[in-house]
């Protein structure tokens, strides 16, 4: 993430904000502009403002931002503290969106139809009924809206043994599955290429993630996979990857943003880092998060970044951003 200045006065402002705490600005922002005053300009605000302090600006000819305009299902405001669960994941949101952008991964299929689709939904109120699954099918992520509750999600990854669990990580796990599906839609050459690395994606899913609850990782998965859910099959291998691609690059350009890796000899911003081998970005990588672990713990907290990148993960988060970087030089 890049940092930004208030448009009016030149003070920090932070990508959620809604206004300028400075100078109290209302504030918009534009995924390819950046931030402007409300009041100047040509564009007008996304419909969901008030609703969830959405602060981006409505897309072209519609009343929805870029963003909000691919949610396609809302949960049941009628539910008491479903709205804030909605604005917490929506803000969540935004920043993959923007990414995705700036990366120019296509948002949009053929028809013009705004994709990945993302279906926010809660538990049914009959508790025999079945609970909601978050997971990818055709384009469509349906997310469990349980997981925007902190205590919520960390019952879950507590019961899931995950050393990590966040509404980013998922966000950017799920569009994994729908942009291995679009990226290599008629690319054997693609398609060829992930199954060398990943594997053959052909076994039947089903049955392979019955055996992994069932079983649960090898024991030298640390050597080979970013996560135990990894091994579970090439798809989930594939989106723990994905995400931590991601996690890398938004870590390292928003490190360089606050002046914390001057000593790095990396080029500066998104655009220019999907250009550099995974080896140099993950060289610099584990020496920044070395460093944030050791201050997360001295202060208390948990460690900052649990996972190890061995050489093994390396070379398929290669993979990944020689995708991206093609797919973005193309248009899809």
């Amino acid at each position: 993430m890049q940092r930004f200045s208030c448009p009016s006065c030149r003070q920090e402002i932070f990508f959620r904000n809604t206004a300028c705490l400075a100078c109290g600005a209302q504030l918009r922002f534009d995924p390819d502009t950046g931030f402007a005053d409300l009041q100047e300009g040509s564009g007008t605000p996304c419909a969901n403002r008030e609703v969830i302090n959405c602060n981006w600006t409505a897309h072209e000819g519609v009343p929805l931002c870029l963003s909000c305009l691919h949610t396609t299902v809302v949960p049941d405001l009628s539910i008491h503290d479903n709205r804030e669960r909605w604005e917490r994941i929506e803000t969540a949101k935004r920043p993959l969106i923007l990414m995705l952008h700036r990366l120019h991964l296509p948002l949009f299929d053929g028809r013009g139809a705004a994709v990945p689709r993302f279906e926010l939904k809660g538990d049914p109120l009959d508790g025999s009924a079945p609970r909601i699954l978050t997971g990818h099918a055709n384009g469509t992520i349906t997310l469990n809206i349980a997981e925007a509750d902190d205590a919520e999600r960390e019952r879950i990854r507590s019961e899931m043994n995950e050393p990590y669990r966040t509404l980013t990580g998922h966000l950017r796990h799920e569009v994994a599955h729908h942009y291995w599906d679009v990226l290599t839609e008629g690319r054997a050459d693609r398609l060829g290429q992930l199954r060398e690395v990943f594997g053959d994606e052909r076994q039947d899913y089903a049955v392979a993630l019955q055996t992994h609850y069932a079983e649960g990782p090898p024991p030298d998965w640390p050597d080979r996979f970013i996560s135990a859910y990894a091994t579970a099959h090439p798809w989930e291998d594939f989106a723990e990857s994905w995400a931590h691609v991601f996690h890398l690059l938004d870590g390292i350009e928003t490190a360089q943003a606050f002046g914390l890796l001057t000593s790095a000899t990396l080029p500066q911003g998104l655009d220019a880092l999907i250009e550099e081998p995974m080896s140099r970005l993950t060289g610099v990588w584990v020496e920044l998060v070395i460093a944030l672990n050791a201050v997360n713990q001295a202060l208390g907290h948990e460690t900052f970044y649990p996972f190890v990148l061995a050489p093994a993960v390396v070379r398929k988060q290669e993979a990944i951003r020689a995708l991206i970087r093609e797919a973005g030089r193309s248009g899809g």
